[in-house]
């Protein structure tokens, strides 16, 4: 998802956890540190101490469409779209917690290509993304780089794109080789799949983790042939990274149910499977998420790189300029998502830390005010996984 919802996330979901080793202990949200370095053991994140790790947190979107409008490279809501200030970051860690932040990448930005301002492209853009990061991981957070928006050729990224094209290659072995000595950054490969229109056929599921399928792009109408994700896995770990990557499904990530059958190869065996759910999706109780899910946390660590709230109407672009307060209200959706994730271990990062006047955001200012209803919710759901850890 960006700011205005790209893409519905409709389809069917699927998943699964296994046991894992009951020798890793739990280790508290808060108590993260960059120096320990994250990895996959069994279903379970952990890190260098062996301790199992769930990430909790929210996304921070901007760094995908900013630079490709050309007028900045976050959306921070003044005229210093060019660096989050270190204030920004300790509004975050302020929702205790909190120990992972999501962030939305460009790879035409990244690779200063496709016509997009020098100011806010190429090298300038990788030096401030890592900065970013650097802020986000010397105050204890964990990162997700996300590939967001892309296009082909010398299409501009403004839309959300069926699959990878062939500057994705490129696009992540730089991204990997300027993260590689830091595993408490960790690669999320593709933000929402839907190869072949969203269908959830074999042949869709080949082009996801395979590629060389023709599809069309959602910027400039070519047709361009798909990179799947296992030549991502290739490009990251042949620059060096062995940093956690994390493949999301099918039909705008919120399938997985060839997820298993269809897994992607990684040599090092540090990858996670993504969700996104939303309560529009044909999946929104906990009994449809462990009918869907569960199969697959019980044999990788499962994250939820999206939710959002509880929407009373079904989505519309009027929820992303206006949000009225009748729109969001208490169907047990967002809380459903977290209290389903505690039960099986899955980590989540809730869209969006952003003060937007839409029904996505989880904040009224950058000083970090939640929303009301959903943003105090999430924000009550980290205070009490902190809590829970703590006891």
């Amino acid at each position: 998802m960006r700011r205005a919802i790209v893409g519905l996330l409709v389809g069917v979901l699927g998943l699964l956890p296994s046991a894992g080793s009951q020798a890793i202990r739990a280790v508290p949200a808060s108590k993260i540190k960059p120096a320990l370095g994250l990895h996959v053991h069994g279903r379970h994140l952990v890190n260098s101490r062996g301790q199992r790790v769930r990430l909790l947190g929210f996304n921070n979107s901007g760094a995908e469409y900013a630079c490709i409008e050309g007028w900045g490279i976050f959306d921070i809501g003044d005229n210093v779209n060019t660096k989050v200030p270190t204030s920004d970051v300790v509004a975050m860690t302020r929702w205790h917690g909190v120990n992972a932040v999501r962030i939305q990448l460009n790879e035409q930005c990244w690779l200063g290509i496709g016509g997009v301002k020098p100011a806010y492209g190429g090298v300038r853009y990788q030096h401030t993304i890592e900065a970013y990061v650097r802020t986000l991981t010397r105050h204890g957070l964990a990162v997700i780089l996300n590939l967001h928006l892309s296009a082909p050729g010398d299409e501009k990224s403004y839309n959300q794109e069926p699959m990878p094209d062939a500057h994705s290659i490129p696009f992540w072995h730089q991204v990997a080789a300027a993260f590689h000595d830091n595993k408490a950054v960790l690669f999320d490969l593709f933000n929402e799949p839907w190869p072949d229109n969203q269908a959830h056929t074999r042949a869709a599921w080949r082009c996801w983790r395979d590629g060389g399928c023709r599809q069309q792009s959602a910027n400039g109408g070519s047709t361009y042939t798909a990179i799947g994700m296992d030549r991502l896995i290739h490009a990251v770990r042949s620059a060096g990274a062995h940093n956690v990557v994390i493949a999301g499904g099918v039909n705008y990530a919120a399938n997985l149910g060839r997820w298993l059958a269809y897994k992607p190869h990684d040599p090092r065996h540090d990858l996670a499977a993504s969700v996104h759910l939303y309560s529009f999706n044909g999946c929104t109780r906990p009994r449809c998420f462990t009918k869907k899910l569960a199969r697959i946390a019980r044999r990788v660590p499962l994250y939820i790189g999206e939710f959002g709230p509880d929407l009373t109407v079904g989505y519309s672009a009027a929820l992303d300029s206006n949000c009225r307060s009748s729109y969001v209200g208490k169907t047990g959706f967002d809380t459903g998502v977290v209290s389903w994730a505690r039960s099986h271990g899955a980590s989540w990062t809730a869209w969006t830390w952003n003060a937007w006047h839409d029904c996505w955001a989880l904040i009224t200012n950058r000083a970090g005010h939640p929303t009301t209803p959903y943003g105090s919710r999430v924000r009550a759901a980290l205070l009490a996984d902190r809590q829970r850890h703590r006891a």
